[in-house]
């Protein structure tokens, strides 16, 4: 089922941050296509009950399409445009720098401090370290994964997903990364079966996969592949 109304909400939130970073720094964040399609898919596609059906969305993306400024972007709307009270809000990453990044550009688009809190609901959104033997116990709303391919292992992507959202009626785990080299990862096992859902080869409604890549033997000379990888070439990167 698609709520029209729902991901018209969650697009017209997006738009009203701003950019926070150099020239495109205080410039409202018009979604770019792809960015519009991403946030209506996942935001729009409920249940018959009328929660969302996906629960985990993994965007693999090459650098400079735009990818922090998506996921702050999630993140501030899972923090205060859910409807969520006392919504937990979580940036995950390799480690706390890597993962400092989204909410960085998070904080700016919204001049808000360091513990991004909303009171309102009572909801906050904060990044965490990379220690996953700290993590158990989080009532999580939402988890901003960046860069997954870059985990050093599964124990942290494991904690933070696999029942930590189980007392929320709609969390929400958003995976966005660039494409890795590490076949025997959390994230080769996360790109493989988003592999297989786009090729009908595995079914699983709850899961958004979204791949922005080439094949190995694609022809690097043709213009057209290179927006085939790079969505927002144009845009956010030059010709």
């Amino acid at each position: 089922v698609f709520g029209a109304e729902k991901a018209k909400r969650a697009v017209e939130f997006v738009r009203c941050l701003k950019h926070a970073k150099g020239r495109w720094r205080g410039v409202p964040f018009d979604l770019l296509p792809w960015q519009d399609s991403i946030i209506r898919d996942i935001f729009g596609t409920v249940k018959e009950n009328g929660y969302r059906r996906y629960n985990t969305a993994y965007i693999e993306i090459p650098k400079k399409n735009g990818k922090s400024e998506l996921a702050a972007a999630v993140a501030l709307l899972m923090t205060c445009g859910d409807s969520e009270w006392g919504a937990e809000v979580y940036g995950c990453a390799s480690d706390r720098q890597r993962a400092s990044i989204e909410f960085a550009v998070a904080v700016d688009m919204v001049m808000s401090v360091k513990r991004l809190v909303y009171k309102p609901t009572n909801s906050f959104y904060q990044v965490l370290s990379a220690e996953a033997y700290t993590k158990h116990g989080l009532n999580v709303h939402a988890v901003v994964f960046d860069e997954l391919h870059a985990q050093p292992s599964r124990d942290l992507y494991d904690v933070m997903t696999k029942g930590s959202g189980d007392a929320r009626l709609q969390p929400l785990f958003f995976l966005i990364t660039t494409a890795g080299t590490d076949r025997n990862s959390i994230c080769w096992e996360v790109h493989q079966k988003a592999l297989d859902l786009l090729a009908g080869r595995k079914i699983d409604p709850t899961f958004y996969p979204v791949i922005y890549g080439t094949p190995d033997d694609a022809d690097w000379g043709l213009e057209e592949i290179w927006y085939k990888a790079n969505p927002s070439l144009g845009h956010t990167i030059d010709i």
